[in-house]
This record gives structure tokens, C-alpha cells and sequence, in this order.
């Protein structure tokens, strides 16, 4: 009886050791990416992660030397030298690795973020910059080569126009030449006339083509044509002055005016500029087309130009009172020919109709206004994604808890990527997992992120997902507890919660082994009361 009595405490202690070990080493299926380019040379270029170059195999390969069971790769920035640039396909030879990818616009690419790439063959991703990275969990795993290939574009001519008429004096009200000479690419062109005191005689009619054409007018006097180009390299216009006579076109030359010397009669070109008024005019430059997911936001900016000849002041940016639209209120002021950029973000509630909306933009100065509409395009939510729990378990690393909800009706695998950066906007530790969820069922999950034990203070978690149906991101800022020397170490504050609760579990659990104890210890006291009486 002694030794069934010592088994069962010694059972019960392997059961809450078994709970505290899959507890806090989060035991799962938890795959980790490591990413990387070519040859030996060029590996070095990149960041190795418990992998190195093994030259007996002429791969990069896991640091199995070093008792390591996973790894990752980043490679270096590659740098095209043209913002335009296209990166298309990913080659690469070697055994059982996964990539992701980021296209960015600053030389360390830390304005992006990884995300798994589903077809290697069609990047379809645009920036200056690119960076891959990949996993290795197995010592079988193995990078043998890497190719990036990718498109740059022809140097777009820069947007220019010129007119050459009308100009100066001319005599007739009716078929009035537009001379003009546009260049740039993906052109498109407009005219306006407008009376010297700012008046519309002739609102912006479009240049079909962005060729010559003809206008005409109700009656003599002074007039602006302006003449607009927008293409893909930019805005351009030019104003032209021009008078309308017909009142003396048909009136003989007199003696006097034949006698009058030429230098006190001054060109028509001149005489026009003479008469020249200004104005005040604002351009708004179309916003594209946005594609936002439910439950989402996004950031933009509106530009606008002082297409007049007079200083504007003041200029603010309004919205429609849809309440989709957030804009700043910070006034400005150009001057002719100044452009301005006004930051504004359309904000999707998550209870948002699926449907194309046009909402309206508008920026008002004190001497003139203009609006300009956008096109949101609202499109289904059809994964939540929520982070519950953010806790530093250990020195070394962060335990993520979060929770999974499938909204289309389909069965979702996905990859998701974790990343934290520090205060600077620095990447300093990642993850990527790879979960599935159920047609509309909500699902928990975690994952532990390996950090430098250095690491606290304020950091920003970052989540990207993609399904084979849905890509999305979060971005959480978080704050990371210094490490207390023992096997927890300090926690992340997240939401208020986490560390009271983990710390219940462990008294839980605690208090069950100690209970255990004593009721064994009891039984086993009680026999032996038992068996010595009988003796």
C-alpha cells in the first residue's frame, strides 16, 4: 500500500508539471521563416539567425552545431535605384523552406512588413527596395540559391504644355484657335477662359486627345485661356492673354492713323499683356480609387495647386458628412504655381454596407474653393482577427494569445506573420505561424516570439495574415517589462489583463499539488493506524 500511495504522489506531481510545461512552452505546431539570397558572398550580405553557411554543402543550412531546432534568414535590402520598379519572380533552389517578401522605399526596409508569399512566380510588388526572408525547422532544410528578377520602367518625360494660341489681338468672336503643345505620358488635357476680373466665360472643357481645338466667345474684350495637363509624371499648365476686337476690323485706315509713328503704337502682344488681369484659381489632383476591407482605415492626401496668378491663403480641407472621411485642419497658404499635400483617412466601420461609395473632398481658401471626389470601394471582412493576450513569459521570449473568427462561410488556412519593432520603428524580433480555421467558427491560438533579453519599453506588435481567400494586418503598441531574473521575467502590459490571469493558473495548479500531497500523506497515515491495530 505504501508504494501504490507513493506512485499517486508522484503522479500527481508529472500531471502539473505536464500542465505548467505545455502552459507556458506553448507546445504546437509553430513554423518559423528565415530569408536570404545567394552563394556564400551574397548570404553574408544578409543577417543569419541561428543558420550559417555551410560551405561542405554550399547552402545555407540550420546551426545544428549549436543545438539549434529552428532559424531564420533575412537577406539584405536589394536596391533597383528606381521607386518605380516592379519586382516580379522568385527562384530559388534547396529543400523544404517558405519565403516572404516586402517591397519598401527606405534602404532598410523597415516601412514594411513580411508577408507569406503564395506565388513566387508573380510577386507583383513595387517599390525601390526588396527584401525576402525564409525558415528553417529541420537540419534536412537547406537555401541553395536565390534569384530576384524584376522590371523598371522607361524614365516618364516630365508633364509640360505650351501655347502658342491664342495670343494677342484677334478679330473674330467665333472658331478661336487653341494651339498647344503637351508632353508626358498618359496625358490628359482641359481649357478654360476666364474674363480678367475671374469671371468663368468658358468652364474646363476637355482636349480630346490633348490635341488642337477651337473656341468661341459672346462678345469683345480681354480674356485668359488656361491650358492643363495631367499625366503620370506630374501637373502642368500655362495661361495665355488674348484680346477680342471685331468692332474696328472693317474701319478704314485713316490719314492720321497712317501718319502715326510705329514705336507709339505697341505690338498687340504687348498691348495684351497690358491688359492682362489677375486671377485666383486652386487645381485638386485626382485621388485613386481605394479598396478597404470592413473594420478597416486608411491614410491619404489630397494635393492641390495655386493654378492662378495671385496668392491664396488660408486653404483648409473639408468632407462630406458621410463620417467616412477624417481630415486635418492645419490652414495654408500658396503661392502661384505652389503645391500643397493635405493628409486625411477614410475610416470603414466594420458595420459598413459592402458597396462602392463617392464621397466628396473639398479644400477652401479664402479667395476661392474646389472640390473633388473619391471612390471607396467597401469589400467584405472575412476573418477577425483579434490579439487577447500579449505576456513576457521568459527573459528570452513573448507569448501572443490570440483569437480567430471565419466571417465568409469557407474553411481558411493562414499564414500569419508576427513582428515586434522597437520605439526607433526597428524590427527586433519575428515569427510566423501557420493556422486554420473552420467555416464560421472562432477558434483560439498562441505563439511564443523569441526576443533579446535587453528588450523593454514601448514596442509595436504587429500581426499580418493571408488565407487563400483574405489578407489583412494589425498593429498593436504594447509595453514590454523589464526581465525579473527568474523563469518568467517581466510581462507585457496589454489591455490590462494576462498577467492576473496567468498568475491564477499557477496558484490553481499549485494549490492542486499541494492538496494532493496531504490527502495522500493522510491515506497513507490512516493504513498504518489501520494495520497496526490489527496487529
Amino acid at each position: 500500500m505504501r508504494k501504490e500511495v507513493d506512485i499517486s504522489i508522484f503522479a500527481a506531481l508529472i500531471v502539473a508539471a505536464a500542465i505548467l510545461t505545455v502552459y507556458y512552452l506553448n507546445i504546437g505546431p509553430t513554423g518559423f521563416a528565415v530569408f536570404q539570397q545567394a552563394n556564400q558572398t551574397a548570404f553574408d550580405e544578409g543577417t543569419y539567425g541561428n543558420v550559417l553557411y555551410g560551405a561542405n554543402v554550399s547552402a545555407v543550412v540550420l546551426n545544428t552545431s549549436a543545438n539549434a531546432t529552428f532559424g531564420t534568414y533575412t537577406s539584405k535590402a536589394f536596391d533597383s535605384n528606381n521607386t518605380n520598379t516592379t519586382w516580379n519572380n522568385l527562384t530559388w533552389q534547396g529543400a523544404n523552406v517558405a519565403f516572404e517578401v516586402k517591397a519598401c522605399s527606405l534602404a532598410n526596409c523597415s516601412d514594411s512588413n513580411f508577408s507569406a508569399a503564395t506565388n513566387l512566380s508573380k510577386l507583383n510588388l513595387t517599390g525601390r527596395y526588396f527584401q525576402y526572408r525564409t525558415t528553417f525547422d529541420s537540419a534536412n532544410d537547406t537555401l541553395t540559391s536565390v534569384a530576384i528578377d524584376y522590371s523598371v520602367p522607361a524614365s516618364p518625360v516630365v508633364t509640360s504644355v505650351s501655347i502658342s494660341q491664342p495670343s494677342g489681338a484677334i478679330s473674330s468672336r467665333v472658331d478661336i484657335p487653341i494651339r498647344f503643345n503637351a508632353l508626358g505620358t498618359g496625358l490628359q488635357c482641359w481649357y478654360g477662359v476666364k474674363s480678367p476680373d475671374g469671371s468663368e466665360v468658358i468652364a474646363n472643357t476637355t482636349l480630346s486627345g490633348c490635341s488642337n481645338s477651337t473656341f468661341s466667345v459672346s462678345g469683345d474684350g480681354d480674356y485668359v485661356i488656361t491650358v492643363y495637363a495631367n499625366g503620370s509624371s506630374g501637373f502642368a499648365l500655362q495661361q495665355s492673354s488674348f484680346l477680342v476686337s471685331t468692332s474696328s476690323q472693317n474701319q478704314p485706315a485713316t490719314e492720321e492713323n497712317e501718319e502715326t509713328p510705329a514705336e507709339t503704337q505697341p505690338p498687340p502682344e504687348v498691348a495684351a499683356q497690358e491688359q492682362q488681369t489677375k486671377t485666383t484659381q486652386i487645381s485638386l489632383i485626382d485621388v485613386p480609387s481605394q479598396d478597404i476591407i470592413q473594420g478597416n482605415s486608411r491614410k491619404l492626401t489630397l494635393s492641390v495647386q495655386n493654378t492662378g496668378t495671385e496668392d491664396v491663403s488660408s486653404c483648409v480641407l473639408g468632407a462630406d458628412d458621410s463620417g467616412l472621411i477624417t481630415v486635418s485642419t492645419n490652414p495654408t497658404d500658396l503661392k502661384p504655381g505652389d503645391t500643397f499635400s493635405f493628409d486625411f483617412s477614410v475610416n470603414v466601420p466594420e458595420e459598413t454596407v459592402v458597396a462602392e461609395y463617392v464621397l466628396e473632398l473639398s479644400v477652401s481658401c479664402s479667395e476661392t474653393s474646389e472640390v473633388k471626389d473619391i471612390t471607396i470601394n467597401v469589400l467584405q471582412k472575412k476573418l477577425d482577427f483579434n490579439i487577447t493576450n500579449v505576456q513576457r513569459t521568459r527573459a528570452n521570449r513573448v507569448r501572443v494569445d490570440y483569437t480567430l473568427t471565419e466571417l465568409s462561410g469557407e474553411n481558411q488556412d493562414l499564414t500569419i506573420f508576427f513582428s515586434i519593432k522597437d520605439d526607433s520603428g526597428l524590427e527586433a524580433s519575428n515569427v510566423s505561424q501557420n493556422s486554420s480555421i473552420d467555416a464560421n467558427k472562432t477558434d483560439d491560438f498562441s505563439v511564443n516570439i523569441p526576443i533579446n533579453e535587453s528588450l523593454e519599453g514601448n514596442v509595436t506588435l504587429s500581426a499580418a495574415f493571408n488565407s487563400q481567400i483574405f489578407s489583412n494586418s494589425v498593429l498593436e503598441p504594447i509595453t514590454l517589462g523589464a526581465p525579473t531574473g527568474g523563469v518568467l521575467g517581466g510581462f507585457v502590459i496589454f489591455g490590462g489583463e494576462g498577467v492576473t490571469g496567468n498568475l491564477a493558473i499557477i496558484v490553481i495548479v499549485l494549490l492542486a499539488i499541494i492538496v494532493i500531497f496531504f490527502v495522500a500523506r493522510k491515506m497513507r497515515k490512516s493504513r498504518k493506524l489501520f494495520w497496526s491495530s490489527k496487529e
